[in-house]
Parts: C-alpha cells; structure tokens; sequence
C-alpha cells in the first residue's frame, strides 16, 4: 500500500505536516491464508465453494485512550513484525497488544521528539523529522543525518526501490542514500528543483515522482550505481498517484481529478468514483487492488463499479473522519491512521452479508439448491415489510412473497417448508404452494416442523402442541394423546424413521413403532431447553441451553469442551460429510474434528478440543434460543450459514483464512526491585534477586488476542510454562547461577515460532552465598558437632564415674553389712559348732555329721569372704580386663593343683567402665567355677579383640556341668550361672556355655563400636 494521494494542494500539505503522512514500503506479499493452510485444516472431501456473498471487513480502533497515537504521519514494520508510528508527540512502537512510545531506538536516544517519518529495513530503522534530518539506528549503532549532514526541512516519506535503494521526499526536495550519507538529487540528474513530496513505485522496480512541473520517472545509470530521471508527464499540479491495474497510474489533480495514466505511453484515461458525489480527501489502493476513499466524514472502501461497499467513520466505531496514512502488514492487515488514533481493518473468517432496512427481528436460514440460503423475517416492524429472501451463491438477492416466517425444514430431497402468516409454504423444484392449517392452528406461530419417514408432516404449534398431517388429515399429537401437549421447540426424525421432540426442562420425547419413550436426566440426558437435534452419520445429537450429547442406544452421552466446560445456547449442529462437527453457540461456532469425536465416544471421554469462532472472527449479536431454529445451517455448496439477533453470515468450512506466518517473539525488559535491564546479550546481575520480572511479547497483529506462549527459565524450570495473559514470567529468590530464559509463542491458528526467543542471565552470589562460606560454614558445623560430641562424651563420662562411684559406695555398704552381720554370725555359728563338737565322743555319729556340717559352714564363709572381697574394690583397678582377669586367675590357681594360661590376642579397646565391670565380674565367676568345681588339670582364659568384636572364653578340661544344671539353668539353691546371663544382658553381650564331660567352655561376645580408641596393654 503506497503513501496516501492528497486533493489538497501540495503548498498546503507543505505547511501542514499531519496532512503529508510518511508511509513504509508494503511487506511482501503472502499467499492467501486460506489456500496455503487448506489441504492441513480440512478433509479431502471439503471442497471450497464458489466465489462466496458479500462479506464486511472487520475493523478495531485504538485512540489515545488506548496509549495509541494520534494525528500519525507515517507507519512502517520492521523485520520482526514490529509495528512503527512517527507522529507529533514522537515515535511509537506497537506489538498487537499494547502501544508504546519510544524515546529510544536499540537504546540510543531520538535526535529529536518530532517525527515526521519512519521505515524498517529488516531491523534497522531510519527516522525523519519534522524541521529536517534523519536517523539511523542499528543494534549497537546510531547515526544522526542533521544539519549539513542531513536533508533540510521537514521529511515526508521514505522510498525503498526493489533494487534495496532508499529515498526520502521532503521539503526541500528529493534525497538519495548512497550508503554514507543523503545526497540530494539536483536537475544534474533529470529532475527539476522544487518540492517533491509523494512518489509511486512502479512493478518494474522504478519509481514516479510528482514535481511542481510534472511526473518524473527514475532510471538506474548502467554501470555507475546512479540514477536519472525524465520527465513523463509535462503537467503541473499532480499531487500523485497510486499503482493500478495494468501497470496504469492512478493520479490526481485539483485541475482534473482522479484519472488513469499510463508510464509506458502517457496516455490518459478519466476514472469516475460512483460515491454520491462526495469529496475525495485522500485515497490509497491497497494489495488486493481496492480502492479507498476518504470523503472527510468516512473511509469508503469501494467495489468494481467504484460504488461504496463499506464505509468505515466513528459511528460504527472507525476512530476517526480522516485517514492520514495507510500500511499493509505481512500477514495482509490494512492499518489505517486517522486524526484520533490507529485503524486495523482484516477480513473476518466468519462473512457477513448486507441486511436490507427495515430486517428488525432475528432472522433465521434454512438452506435452499444450488449453493443459496433463505433468509427469513418473522417481526415485522410499522412500515417495514421485509419478506423471505434469497441469497445465491454468487451474492445475488432475490425477494419472495413468503411473510412473517416462524419456522422452516428443509427434506432430503430438497423440498422446503415455511411457517408463518397463519399457514404453510411448500417449495419444490422452484415452484412454491400454499398448505392451509386447520381452523384451531389457523393464525398460530409454528414453533417447529419435521418430516416422518413415512411422509407425515409434524407441526409444534405455540399454545397447541403437537400436530401431524397424514394422508390428509391432521391429528393432535399424530394419534398418540400423550404427544398433544405440550409445546415441543425442536422436532426432528432419524435415519431409523423415528420422530423427536424437544422440550423444555431436560426433557425429550421420542416415537418409535408407535411407542413414546421419554428421556430426562436419568437418561443421561444434561441439555437443559432441547433447542437443536440433528441426524449424523452414526450418532444421533442433541444441544440445549446447557450442553451436549448424543445417543448410545441406551442413553445420551453429555460432550463438553476441554478447558471450558459445557457448551451452551447450542441451537443449531452440523455435520460435514468428514465427521467434524460444528456447533452453534451463544459465543458463536464452535468445530469439533471428526478425530477428537470418534476417539471422545470410544473413550467416553467428557471433553474434546474444539476450535472457536466467536467476535474475534466476525461474528456479531446473539442467536435466537426460542425462535426460529435451527440457528445453523449447511448449503448445497459446503458453505456454512448462521443467524443472530443482528446478522447473517457463513463461514465456508474447505477454505478457513489461516495464518500461516509464525509470530516473532521478542524480549523485553528484564526487570528486578531496584532497576530495569534491556534485553541483548548476557546480563548479570546483583546478588539475591528477590523478584525477576521478564516481559515478553510476540508480533501476531492479527488476532493477538490468541496468541499463546511457553517459556521455561533454564537451569531452573524443568519443563515449559503456558503463560497466562499477562506477558510476563516472574520469578522469585533465585539462587546464585547463570541461567537462560526462552520464550515461544504460537499464533491464532497454532503456528508456532520455529525458534525461542532467549536471554543469557547470572545472579552474582553475595558472600554468604559463596562456596567458601558455604565451606566454612560446613566446617564450623563440623567442629560445632564435633565439640558437642565431646562434650556429651564427658558428661556421659562423667555422669558414669558418679554413677560407678554410688555404685561402689553401694557395694562397700552390702560387704560391709555382709562382714558385720552375716559372716560374723556364721563365724559364730561355725565356733559354736566347734564347741559342741569337742564334746562329742570321737567316733560316734553324730560327730561325724557335726563335722561335715562344720565343713560346709566352713565353704559358705569362703563364698561370703569371696563376695565381699569382690563388692569391696572395683574389678578393674589399674591396667585392662585381661590383666585384671588373668590375676584373678593366677590367684586361684595359687590354692590349687591346677595349671592356668592367658592369651590375648589384637589391641584392648577402652571400654566404658560399667561395661568392663561387668565383663570382669562374669570372667572371674567362669574362673572360680572351672577351679572349684570343674576337678580340671588346666584353665584357660581367651581373650580376642580382633575383627570389631570382643571375644572371650574360659576353658576347661574339667568333668563338666552336669546335663540337669544345663537344663535348669542353674544349680538348685545357686545363682552364679543367672547372674552371668545377667550381666553379658547389660553389658550388650551375648553368652554362650559349651559343657561335655571333657571340659567346659563359658564363651561372652560382644560387638566394638567402630572408632573406639584402644590401649596398648598385651598380656600373654
């Protein structure tokens, strides 16, 4: 789209910079969207339908109550899909989702506030201004083209042939770039001097300016790398002119008018506009080859015949009367810049067709041949008599003398039937007849009609319920009194002949054989108000107020929306010849692939993904959810037709407008609680970050509003992230590192951007995030553990030798008890036994007897004098358990015959006294058995500290413990066995007793803990 052709004298646009708007050459032009993405969106059994009816561009405005700009002189995009205003207050950038103005380019700032023009060329992007020079900006770079460095006055319009040559147009007439510096053209090279303000690019790469004398046209100089320019029209006064076809020029002249002049020969040509008349401000073509008029109160886009097709002004919602410059982006969007703000103008995916005068109601479709629908008209309002019309294929309208329409049905073969102005309409094959209704239907709206497969025709009558006509005769309810009442709102019949009715409440009624069978909630059942039911392929659907389902056989089976929930204020269903279907809803259409619905009734899935299109797309009002229904319809040629409250429009399922072009994402600021960093190459920052802010952004201008994104911060997220609606990622205390945050996005269609878009970042550490703090820490930890240890180690040590020494005082106290009164008083005994017996005669009986008893009294003071000297003093005094042991053993055997050996094997380890204690006393008690009792030639003691275990043994080769002992567990009367388990028990030991007739083997185990500190004492 070329720079915006004035009417206004160019003297006065001179003075007036709003009136002389820059604009950026076109964006190459794309594939239409809805070729390229055809065969991956639809089934090889969608085929697009002819040329479609008339449809409405859509339009959205942006004033400055949207952070827009307003009274823009210039617009352009740059390699990244970025939008570009130069305006009055400076210069703006704009995403699809929010305006903002740019003080700064790549972050070097502006010459000055007052742009004037503004163009991209890949990323780079060049800025005139308004009292002369332009800027270069680049990423890492700028340079200022100002004074005599710069064309002087203010710069109109950039120009970029397809050679890559760039050209500005300005007060003070045209400038080259030759790579250094702007040159400015002089009439050394062809062109007269004076003001030169708009220009044309022609298809063969050259390019028409508009001189005060005429039209120049420019040539490349053959091997120079310069340019000439000839003169092609010797006539003052062209403001300039726009491409049309043929390679024809669309100029204009105050003196003239519009007319077509032709380069090659310079032929002229007058061209009318059809418009009423009305002045012409500005025009542009735009790269469809239309042509747009600015009357000073609209923008006309006008038709073949140059008469107005759509009108764009503040009414219905344009932002402003008058149109300042125009650009066309790369995904084929119109923008438009006015004096209060920035137009986008695209075409809707869903088509809307003009509505004649006086069409108040909702209307209502029904499909017709050949392609047509039929559009009724129940309400008519005072004077407005609007009847039943015809919309053919090709756009055409046709008016027919059917009225006040409540209801329609189309049959299998085509024939159509209408309800209104108290009776029928049949048409078939063209030709259209009236059926009367009986006298109590007669001036009844008819809420509902359907065609049985044996020919019936059922009526659902307002206030009168059902009614069919067989065979001629018209019965209430067809012959079934529970049918009578009341009011169905949908009736229909399936592939199996059957008759289904809608009613309120969740209910539906179905007449099979002549058998009603009632469905409701307990069926499955979950529509609400059974508004719509439709006959597919394998499944029979239903759609109320408040869902979705079908028939099983059994049952229905509710469908919802995946994410969304339940559909609702489903009204109108189709299904294409593929399987999709496609629903109508209270937001607009939803479609549902034919995939999704037959893995959802394998499954019993309750959801399937379902795309939509609602305003976004076009659509416009609400649907009737009363009447007329169906709101959704399919035409003979594929193309779907709906109706709302306020509009009638289709969408032609084989060929939906897609978006090809993957959005480009790009990163903003990076931002932290004290300050912002622009995005670029690696970024470090301070130490603990408690909140990081990234924002983000995609250029998808054509419904930003769906455009979805992922991102992941790398090195801290293990997988993508959907972003919600703010675009933006926020993190919070992220630990010390270097991380890399990427973002994608796809657009309205799901095309996603083939590569992230990505940021290097690190967070220093502070000291106490270091590794050596970390370290020192750990190791102070270490030493704090370790003191602690030994710490607890001396009051266990210490708390031990108290308890060892009550433990001591305790046993001093018994012996000394056991001393004072029980050994003395045996001691008395055995004296007083000493006594009696010297009496006695020397050989009787009785002295006999008196002197055994005196022997064993005799052994029980030993035994006492035993216990008391071990109570008395701790077992292990000085040394280790194996010299206290093997003293113990050499003192018994010092009264005996019997030998005594000790061997120690590996290092003593410091056990805990109570534990060596008790190791002693069990010891010492094995050693006094095997002499005393064992009647043995030899004793051992073992002791083995090898291995982390503590092992000892005494052995003897003694007559043995008698096999009663071993299985009692003690001798009758005698605890020192008892007392040897006991003690092994507390010492955390296990005993084991090994007795034969050749010797007895008393062994104690008991596990070293790993660490524990030994001594270096051998005994052998």
């Amino acid at each position: 789209m070329a720079p915006l052709r004035s009417s206004i004298l160019p003297s006065l646009l001179a003075l007036v910079t709003a009136s002389a708007p820059a604009s950026a050459p076109a964006a190459p032009r794309q594939p239409e969207p809805r070729v390229a993405n055809e065969a991956a969106r639809n089934s090889s059994q969608d085929v697009a339908a002819p040329a479609p009816a008339r449809a409405t561009l859509q339009s959205t405005s942006w004033t400055r109550k949207d952070g827009a700009p307003a009274n823009v002189f210039s617009m352009a995009q740059d390699g990244n899909g970025l939008l570009w205003f130069a305006a009055t207050d400076g210069l703006y950038s704009f995403d699809g989702a929010r305006f903002l103005p740019q003080r700064a380019v790549y972050g070097h700032p502006l010459h000055v506030q007052a742009t004037t023009a503004v163009t991209a060329v890949g990323e780079t992007i060049s800025v005139g201004y308004q009292f002369g020079g332009i800027s270069r900006f680049e990423h890492g770079a700028v340079r200022h083209y100002a004074g005599k460095d710069g064309p002087q006055g203010a710069i109109y319009h950039f120009i970029q042939l397809p050679d890559g040559s760039l050209w500005a147009t300005g007060s003070r007439d045209l400038h080259r770039f030759d790579g250094e510096g702007w040159r400015l053209v002089t009439p050394a090279d062809g062109l007269s001097e004076g003001l030169v303000m708009f220009h044309t690019v022609l298809p063969d790469g050259s390019m028409l300016v508009y001189a005060p004398d005429g039209i120049y046209q420019s040539a490349r100089k053959a091997g120079s790398g310069g340019y000439t320019f000839t003169r092609v029209l010797d006539e003052p006064g062209v403001d300039g002119g726009d491409v049309w076809k043929d390679g024809q020029v669309l100029i204009n002249s105050r003196a003239h008018g519009l007319r077509l002049f032709d380069p090659a020969s310079g032929r002229l040509a007058p061209f009318a506009l059809r418009n009423g008349g009305l002045p012409m401000h500005t025009y542009t073509v735009d790269h469809r080859g239309r042509l747009w008029v600015n009357t000073g109160d609209a923008l006309q886009l006008l038709d073949e015949a140059r008469r107005p097709l759509q009108q764009f002004m503040p009414a219905n919602g344009f932002s402003g009367k008058t149109m300042t410059t125009a650009l066309t982006d790369r995904e084929g969007n119109l923008w438009f810049a006015t004096e209060n703000g920035v137009d986008r103008v695209r075409e809707p995916r869903l088509a809307t067709i003009a509505l004649p005068t006086g069409l108040t109601g909702p209307p209502g479709v029904v499909a017709g041949d050949d392609g047509a629908v039929w559009v009724i008209n129940f309400h008519h309002e005072n004077a407005f008599r609007v009847p039943t019309f015809i919309v053919d294929a090709d756009g055409t309208r046709r008016d027919t003398g059917i009225h006040r329409v409540s209801a329609t049905h189309r049959q299998a073969d085509g024939t159509l039937w209408f309800a209104g102005d108290g009776g029928l309409w049949r048409v078939r094959k063209g030709e259209t007849t009236r059926v009367p209704l009986p006298g109590e239907l007669a001036g009844r709206t008819v809420q509902a009609i359907a065609m049985g497969a044996d020919g019936g025709l059922w009526l659902s009558v307002v206030g009168q319920g059902i009614h069919a006509l067989r065979r001629g005769a018209w019965s209430a309810g067809g012959g079934h009194p529970e049918l009578a009442m009341p009011t169905a709102i949908s009736l229909s019949a399936d592939r199996a002949g059957r008759i289904w009715l809608g009613y309120p409440d969740n209910r539906t009624a179905m007449l099979e054989n002549g058998v009603v069978r009632q469905f409701d909630g307990k069926d499955g059942l979950a529509v609400g108000n059974t508004l719509a039911m439709v006959q597919g392929h394998d499944r029979f659907w239903i759609g109320g107020d408040r869902g979705l389902a079908w028939l099983d056989g059994r049952g229905f089976v509710g469908v919802g929306e995946r994410g969304r929930g339940s559909f609702y204020g489903v009204s109108g269903i189709v299904e294409r010849g593929n399987g999709g279907l496609w629903l109508r809803e209270t937001s607009g259409l939803a479609r549902l692939d034919a995939a999704a619905l037959s893995t959802a009734a394998d499954r019993r899935l309750p959801d399937v993904a379902a795309e939509r299109f609602d305003h976004l797309d076009g659509h416009r009002g609400m649907p009737a959810q009363i009447r007329p229904l169906p709101s959704l319809v399919q035409a003979t040629d594929g193309r779907l037709w709906y109706a709302t409250s306020s509009s009638v429009g289709y969408i032609d399922p084989a060929a939906i407008p897609r978006n090809p072009r993957p959005p480009t994402v790009l990163i903003g600021a990076v931002r932290t609680d004290e300050r912002a960093y622009p995005a670029g190459a690696a970024l470090a920052l301070p130490a603990r970050v408690p909140r990081l802010e990234i924002d983000f952004t995609a250029t998808a201008l054509s419904m930003p509003e769906r455009v979805r994104f992922r991102y992941r911060l790398v090195g801290q997220d293990g997988a993508w992230r959907d972003a919600g609606g703010p675009r933006q990622a926020v993190y919070t205390n992220l630990a010390p590192g270097t991380y890399t945050f990427e973002v994608i996005a796809a657009n309205e269609d799901g095309v996603w951007s083939p590569r992230p878009a990505s940021v290097a970042l690190s967070i220093e550490a502070a000291f106490t995030q270091t590794l050596w703090f970390k370290l020192a820490c750990a190791l102070a930890a270490v030493v704090a553990v370790w003191l602690l240890h030994r710490w607890r180690l001396a009051r266990v040590a210490t708390r031990l030798h108290n308890d060892l020494k009550v433990r001591m005082l305790e046993r001093e106290r018994i012996a000394r008890t056991l001393h004072d009164t029980f050994l003395q008083s045996v001691q008395s005994l055995v004296l007083r036994m000493h006594v009696l017996m010297h009496k006695l005669p020397d050989h009787s009986a009785v002295r006999a007897e008196a002197e055994e008893v005196l022997a064993r009294a005799e052994r029980v003071m030993d035994e006492g004098r035993d216990r008391v000297r071990q109570l008395r003093g701790p077992a292990v005094r000085e040394g280790s358990l194996a010299q206290a042991l093997t003293e113990a053993g050499r003192e018994f055997a010092a009264s005996v015959s019997t030998r005594f050996v000790a061997h120690v094997d590996g290092r003593a380890p410091e056990l805990a006294p109570e534990v060596e204690d008790e190791l002693f006393t069990i010891g010492r008690e094995a050693l006094a058995n095997a002499f005393r009792h064992a009647a043995a030639t030899k004793v051992a003691l073992q002791l083995d500290y090898r291995g982390g275990m503590l092992r000892l043994a005494v052995v003897d080769d003694g007559r043995g413990i008698p096999r009663d002992i071993l299985a009692r567990g003690a001798r009758a009367g005698h605890w020192g066995l008892p007392g040897m388990r006991e003690r092994a028990h507390l010492a955390g030991a296990a005993l084991e007793i090994d007795s034969t007739p050749r010797g007895t083997t008393i062994r104690v185990t008991m596990p070293i803990a790993a660490g524990t500190p030994v001594r270096d004492l051998h005994t052998a």
